[in-house]
């Protein structure tokens, strides 16, 4: 194996991933609270033999990845099912594949009047799933006390992870699902804003300016790999030429 070439595609591969994630984090950043995925280099070393039998080590670079769940802006709507949340909580959401989590609260009501996703997967309350009469004012409280016409229909279950970069994954979307790792907690430190939605956390100008650096830094290894095939292809034409 030539290891000069195998360094060189690892890190090409680690690269590549980046540019993925990047591509996505600016697909979404119009995208009601998306978080963006964010990833972060590694090298490694991995014992290998010369032809002496002699031990050495030939060095590569891994990609590691993780959810950025800083805040993003919160934006004023004025819609009544439009909410954000102020703090660290998450809604819950009942989907056809489980247990979703979510900051994205432009919620509307299905034909059942059911509190449900743009998706339209059920927003879940105290009492399972919300449903709402479809006559009266709706109010709901910075606590997710849900009220019409002054009487509480439920209220929003909302919970916390202690640590959600490693608690949640990506679902797709403005959705996170929970790997086991850390149960959820009862959330009473977040205020519910009623009227508001929170947006993305993407900066799409510096997303941009990322994607243009790690391109520069993908195209340069793929030199190398060239030169380094170039190298290659001579030292077999010389020994072939021996033969």
């Amino acid at each position: 194996m030539n290891y000069g070439l195998y360094t060189a595609f690892l890190g090409m591969r680690a690269r590549q991933r980046t540019l993925d994630a990047q591509a996505n984090n600016i697909a979404n950043a119009s995208t009601t609270g998306f978080k963006a995925e964010r990833l972060a280099y590694s090298t490694f070393e991995a014992d290998k033999k010369s032809l002496s039998d002699r031990q050495s080590l030939v060095t590569g670079v891994a990609a590691t990845n993780a959810i950025d769940f800083s805040t993003g802006t919160l934006q004023q709507t004025d819609a009544p099912l439009d909410l954000a949340i102020n703090g660290d909580g998450f809604f819950q959401i009942q989907t056809p594949r489980g247990v979703r989590y979510t900051r994205a609260g432009n919620f509307s009501m299905n034909a059942s009047g059911q509190l449900v996703t743009k998706s339209g997967d059920l927003v879940v309350g105290e009492r399972g799933g919300i449903t709402i009469p479809n006559q009266g004012q709706i109010s709901i409280g910075e606590d997710g006390s849900i009220n019409v016409e002054g009487s509480t229909v439920d209220k929003l279950k909302i919970v916390r992870f202690n640590n959600p970069t490693n608690a949640l994954s990506q679902d797709g979307g403005s959705l996170f699902v929970a790997n086991g790792t850390q149960a959820p907690l009862p959330n009473t430190d977040s205020r519910v804003l009623q009227g508001s939605l929170e947006s993305s956390n993407i900066n799409p100008i510096s997303e941009m300016v990322a994607m243009i650096n790690n391109n520069r830094e993908f195209e340069s290894m793929q030199k190398s790999v060239t030169l380094l095939m170039n190298d290659l292809g001579r030292k077999i034409s010389g020994e072939i030429g021996r033969l």
